[in-house]
């Protein structure tokens, strides 16, 4: 996750500078992956489906940086409103090429690229929070 454990205490980690975090750098390149990509949508996807995927992978970038601020103790819920948008975000990557504005090619790329990798991550964080949290 980006984060140095103390050797004797699971949930004292150093908070890193958010660019540090793998979560913070594969979430910012999938933003910039959807910018090239949406551009090619037709006019009306575009402006819609493309720019609801655009404007849910920056409220997750976003809830990254706010929960890598935060208390340990505090970041538990702050990753799971995270784990909701990305799942939200995942529907609508699902339904571009289920509709056919991406290819079964540039569907396979992302999930491979992007969407495992930052599941992963953001639900290892999440797991991390609830035991920090003594739940």
């Amino acid at each position: 996750m980006g984060f140095k454990t103390h050797p004797n205490k699971k949930c004292e980690k150093a908070m890193l500078n958010s660019k540090q975090l793998p979560l913070y750098h594969k979430s910012y390149l999938l933003i910039k992956y959807f910018y090239r990509l949406v551009k090619n949508f037709p006019k009306h996807y575009k402006y819609t489906l493309g720019q609801s995927m655009i404007d849910l992978s920056w409220q997750c970038l976003d809830l990254v940086l706010a929960a890598n601020v935060l208390p340990n103790k505090d970041k538990y819920y702050k990753i799971l409103e995270l784990s909701a948008v990305f799942d939200k975000l995942k529907l609508r990557i699902r339904m571009t090429q289920e509709i056919g504005l991406i290819s079964s090619k540039q569907f396979a790329h992302l999930q491979v690229n992007y969407i495992a990798a930052i599941g992963e991550m953001i639900g290892g964080w999440l797991k991390w929070a609830l035991n920090c949290r003594g739940g």
